[in-house]
């Protein structure tokens, strides 16, 4: 199977705004003429999003290894569904959260093994990842001030979402081609390293990217 899609994922801890810089850069290159698909993580499929409903709920009893495996679950079905089918075709698939959220939330945030999850993704994921990756980046504390009026249960702790953040700095030093560390200003501020980022992507890697350079 040749590989034509470009995968583009979105990251940050809780409250960074990744949702909102995922949306305008879909936006964005809809604008161009790109042809753009928009996964949210856990969610998009069925089973995504059953099991979305019972990783936010407000509650502790969860344990972080049952955690792990509901996330995992969720992301084999959406490989399975839609990721897949999707990759000999001339398509950018943007993802609110993907691989790397379980690798700094359940890896770094709640101790479990990186080795088992990098594991696991290797048989689920069968080799795909993102092309690139924004991390939005933060002050856990800062944000912190911005959510706790309605946190959910991964948004609680400011230690927790520090130790997050550190799990994204530590993937960011182990892939830094693919992982770029975007810091949170303003939305357009932000949006506009994001962009400068995809540019040179888009510029440097001509062999992967050439129907983008052809569209944009």
């Amino acid at each position: 199977m040749k590989k034509r899609a470009i995968i583009v994922s979105f990251e940050g801890i809780d409250g960074c705004g990744k949702s909102t810089q995922a949306k305008k850069f879909v936006n964005h290159l809809k604008s161009q003429g790109f042809d753009v698909l928009f996964f949210k993580e856990p969610g998009t499929t069925k089973i995504g999003k059953k099991l979305r409903k019972i990783l936010l709920v407000k509650t502790d009893d969860i344990h972080p290894l049952t955690e792990l495996f509901l996330y995992l679950a969720a992301r084999n079905q959406l490989v399975a569904e839609q990721i897949l089918p999707l990759l000999t075709q001339k398509k950018v698939i943007v993802l609110d959260r993907f691989m790397d959220s379980t690798v700094a939330y359940q890896g770094y945030g709640r101790g479990l093994p990186v080795e088992l999850i990098n594991l696991a993704h290797n048989i689920i994921l069968k080799n795909i990842k993102p092309d690139i990756t924004f991390v939005i980046d933060a002050s856990a504390s800062i944000l912190h001030r911005e959510v706790k009026k309605n946190p959910d249960r991964l948004e609680k702790s400011v230690k927790f979402q520090e130790k997050v953040r550190r799990g994204y700095f530590n993937i960011h030093r182990s892939e830094p081609g693919r992982v770029k560390i975007i810091k949170r200003q303003s939305i357009e501020k932000t949006f506009a390293q994001i962009k400068n980022e995809w540019d040179k992507f888009v510029n440097e890697y001509p062999a992967n990217t050439s129907f983008l350079q052809k569209l944009g």
